[in-house]
């Protein structure tokens, strides 16, 4: 799915862009990680912003998305999910990037790419325009592996990848 996207923007020759990669783990690890984060805000929440109060019991993964909060010093010194990975989810990380660069396709790690819904597992992208221009709606496309999708909805157990794009932004 993300060539498929990357081949979309050459096809549009849109040159100016890098690709954020992250790996939310199994959810072993994603569970590990919640954990982790809700024992490192547990002090600081009462003085973050609704959203992150609300998302610091529903899902803390979602407050690292925070804009309002961005430089509260809990979310600036918040732990990487990295030291939460089991050893499945470092192995599945390690094989996409081995796919990336095989491919050579050029990424960087971002440990605070996030996608907070509760159906993401393991890989998780972003693709953004790094023209100057482009100002702060910069992501022209993302997505990841969602697992548990259809699951989610009353559906059976089926593995997917994949993006949404916005047009308007391309």
């Amino acid at each position: 799915a993300l060539t498929l996207g990357l081949d979309v923007l050459e096809a549009l020759n849109v040159t100016q862009y890098k690709v954020l990669i992250n790996t939310l783990g199994d959810k072993e690890s994603q569970e590990a990680y919640q954990n982790a984060l809700k024992d490192h805000f547990k002090d600081d929440v009462a003085t973050m912003c609704a959203d992150c109060q609300r998302r610091y019991e529903q899902n803390p993964l979602r407050m690292l998305d925070c804009k309002v909060d961005q430089d509260h010093p809990a979310l600036i010194n918040a732990p990487s999910n990295t030291g939460s990975l089991n050893d499945f989810s470092k192995d599945y990380f390690a094989s996409v990037i081995e796919v990336l660069e095989a491919a050579q396709i050029p990424y960087e790690i971002d440990s605070r790419l996030v996608r907070g819904l509760d159906y993401y597992n393991h890989t998780v992208f972003e693709v953004v325009s790094t023209d100057p221009n482009v100002g702060s709606n910069s992501t022209l496309f993302a997505g990841g592996r969602y697992s548990h999708l259809v699951e989610y909805y009353g559906g059976p157990s089926v593995s997917a990848f994949g993006f949404g794009m916005g047009i308007e932004r391309l």
